[in-house]
């Protein structure tokens, strides 16, 4: 335990460094104002035997014990410093305090104590390291060196990569608590010349993890040794609880310098406290004595982390491919052999991964040949062979698929993380029941489902502004937080918005590359709504917008035809193409309704003007209505645009018996709406059409609708020829909606008279 000793000897080491802040704190410590625990058995019963802790101003502050016992009197000045700090500030603050933003202020108090430990270990070196005010950058990865991009275990995207030294990682270091690293340790290692081999795991650019590494080169026996591993410990002033996944991260991260750098070295090793003996073992490391444990074969979730870090867009070096095709022959073998349900679960997890690769080919080709010639002996090989073939990443010889048969499916599971275990009407439950109608037997073996990645935040902003998406990443990781009355964000949903968006990005890649001509993004969050600075309605990052603005960059798209077919209207989509000419925005909506636009004289401004329609229907409408404004609106519009490609942001919320919609239309009208624009499609753009999913709030609704629109996606002929009698009974009238959209519109579109 802490002893008044250990804090007068801090007490001093600090004065003998910085004058000032050690006689504030001898005042401190004189008055009692930093004390230690009244007996040891009250300090053992309070703090359960997890660590040390003294009191500061009446608050108690813990020190990690490992830290303690490692370091000794540094981790407690480090400690001392950082409250003087925090102390100092809350006296500045306290003078002109009335009311504000607390949570902020909490901030500036903490930053203020972090800030007084970094100056404070900065002047006991006798040289400071240039360019410690530079901003952190993160490495480029289309480029050599040291660093691998992957996830963490909830889908998170991060980086691992040499610890860059500058102020703002210190400042990380001095406010959170990792194990074994402190800002005097960072410093002593850039002393000693150890930087380099200190590695991180980064994400959003905060810290999350950290490894110390060292090389013991030997003719006939050069081993890798981790010497220490951290991640960020949560704390009690925290308001983001830190991500899972971390230590296996850097274990990844380590074994892939090992096969990419290091190839000649025999192992990795390290000798690791008792506390994490069953996550070493579980990750494939065997314990050689007493707290030495080896590893040599990677096993369980380190095995999928691997695959995820070693798929890069940079061809494999060292023998980092030899190396992983080496892990999949061997998980396959274990296919074979074992029969618990762990190690089979361990090994699919990773196999699975390797068949999803999306930059090198090498994986899914190794997974792919081997499980054609063990299938017989390997019980879930034929869904994994076709699971293969459909994501398109490898194929058969002599089974390649008709493009103008195919669909594209982006419907990653990590979607149902946002809002998850949160009641709300945009909840996972809408997913799950659209991937019910995606398993439905009448579409099997009808469409592909793509591996997607983030989409990368320089992307975003061709639709949204840099500081709405610096608003938005801040929520990543915490639990809870409101962005308008119906918009809320959950610790994942940051990492899920980028993740549809890039889903999104695939689509179109698979469209414009010919792999097909149409497809659906059964993304989550929804997007229309999303305006360039702000969220709203459910909707985080605007993914049609962002799909449109893709296909004009990257695929060099010059006209594009946005329908949004939802049950209110789609602002945010609008918004961002207001004065644009190069995108028809046609939306059918309720009006009046949520969120208030999209009335007929919303035409657009300068030269976009006449490039947005918006057909305001009542409430009420169903499947005629909708069915004659797609044949006399739609359908004209589109061939007097002439787009080169046609998105449709599609809602199942004009469901007759939606939560939300207040509409009338049946799965039926969804599966005719559905065949109508494919038609329109393959006259205008060589059919090339995607869908992506933004309302919809009746799971019945999903499953019925959805499974209808899928059925007439991938052209069954399920119900075609009964619907195809029966439309020419909806275009025998013209409602008076139709003929007010001539009206506004006819200036712009005489063809449509």
């Amino acid at each position: 335990m802490i002893k008044r000793e250990h804090l007068k000897t801090a007490i001093d080491a600090i004065y003998a460094v910085d004058r000032e802040s050690g006689y504030g704190l001898r005042e401190l410590f004189d008055a009692a104002r930093i004390s230690i625990p009244a007996t040891e058995g009250s300090h053992a019963r309070s703090s359960g035997g997890r660590g040390f802790h003294y009191y500061f101003e009446g608050e108690r502050v813990d020190i990690p014990k490992t830290a303690f016992v490692a370091e000794g009197i540094a981790t407690l000045e480090q400690s001392l410093v950082l409250k003087l700090g925090e102390l100092r500030e809350k006296q500045i603050r306290s003078v002109d305090w009335v009311s504000g933003n607390v949570r902020q202020l909490a901030r500036d108090i903490r930053r203020a104590g972090m800030e007084l430990v970094v100056d404070h270990e900065l002047l006991r070196l006798p040289v400071l390291p240039t360019d410690l005010d530079a901003p952190l950058r993160m490495p480029d990865p289309k480029f050599g060196g040291p660093h691998f991009s992957g996830h963490l275990s909830g889908g998170q995207p991060a980086r691992f990569m040499p610890l860059p030294l500058s102020r703002e990682i210190l400042l990380q270091v001095a406010g959170q608590r990792f194990e074994f690293f402190d800002v005097r340790f960072l410093l002593q290692s850039w002393s000693d010349e150890t930087l380099p081999w200190i590695y991180a795991c980064i994400s959003q650019k905060q810290i999350l993890g950290l490894v110390k590494l060292q090389l013991h080169r030997h003719p006939v026996n050069t081993r890798i040794e981790i010497k220490y591993i951290a991640r960020r410990m949560p704390q009690h002033h925290d308001i983001d609880t830190p991500p899972k996944g971390v230590g296996t991260f850097l274990l990844a991260g380590v074994w892939m310098l090992w096969h990419t750098f290091y190839p000649d070295a025999r192992h990795i090793f390290l000798d690791g406290e008792v506390g994490a003996h069953t996550f070493y073992m579980d990750c494939g490391f065997r314990e050689q004595r007493s707290c030495r444990y080896i590893l040599e074969t990677p096993d369980g979730y380190l095995l999928t982390a691997i695959a995820d870090m070693a798929d890069d867009a940079r061809p494999p070096e060292g023998k980092l491919k030899p190396g992983l095709e080496g892990l999949i022959s061997a998980s396959i073998k274990r296919l074979q052999q074992v029969s618990r349900s762990t190690d089979r679960d361990s090994a699919l997890r990773f196999i699975t991964r390797c068949l999803m690769s999306r930059h090198q080919p090498y994986p899914a080709t190794t997974a792919l040949t081997l499980f054609l010639k063990y299938q017989h002996r390997i019980p879930e090989a034929k869904a994994l062979i076709d699971l293969a073939t459909r994501t398109g990443k490898v194929s058969i010889a002599g089974e390649r698929p008709d493009s103008q048969l195919t669909v594209l499916v982006v419907n990653d599971p990590r979607f149902a993380l946002h809002l998850e275990k949160v009641f709300h009407l945009e909840s996972p439950k809408r997913f799950h029941a659209f991937n019910k109608a995606l398993n439905h037997p009448s579409i099997t073996g009808r469409w592909h489902s793509l591996m997607i990645e983030p989409a990368e935040r320089q992307q975003l902003l061709w639709v949204h502004t840099t500081e709405y998406l610096d608003r938005l990443e801040k929520t990543s990781g915490r639990q809870l937080v409101t962005l308008d009355m119906d918009t809320q964000t959950t610790a994942h949903s940051w990492e899920v918005a980028c993740l549809a968006v890039g889903g999104v990005f695939r689509l179109m890649d698979g469209i414009c590359d010919g792999r097909a001509s149409r497809g659906i993004a059964a993304v989550r969050p929804p997007g229309h709504h999303a305006e360039p600075d702000r969220a709203m309605g459910f909707c985080l990052l605007n993914n049609v917008a962002l799909a449109a603005r893709y296909l004009q960059k990257i695929h060099g798209v010059d006209r594009i035809m946005i329908v949004d077919l939802d049950a209110h209207h789609g602002n945010g989509t609008q918004a961002v193409f207001y004065d644009d000419d190069s995108v028809l925005f046609v939306s059918t909506h309720c009006f009046p309704s949520y969120p208030g636009t999209g009335n007929f004289g919303e035409i657009g401004r300068e030269k976009g003007k006449g490039f947005t329609v918006n057909i305001p229907m009542d409430k009420g409408a169903g499947d005629s209505d909708f069915v004659t404004v797609t044949h006399r609106i739609i359908a004209p519009l589109a061939h007097g645009f002439r787009p080169e490609f046609i998105l449709v942001s599609l809602g199942f919320d004009l469901y007759l018996h939606d939560r939300l919609g207040g509409m009338k239309v049946t799965p039926e009208g969804y599966g005719i709406l559905t065949t109508l624009l494919l038609q329109m499609a393959d006259r205008e753009c060589q059919g090339r059409i995607a869908f992506v999913l933004e309302g919809g709030y009746s799971v019945k609704g999903i499953e019925e609708c959805g499974l209808k629109f899928l059925q007439q996606l991938c052209r069954t002929g399920i119900g075609e020829s009964e619907q195809s009698g029966s439309w020419s009974q909806h275009f025998q009238f013209i409602p008076s909606t139709v003929s007010k959209v001539i009206e506004v519109q006819k200036t712009f579109w005489p063809h449509l008279i």
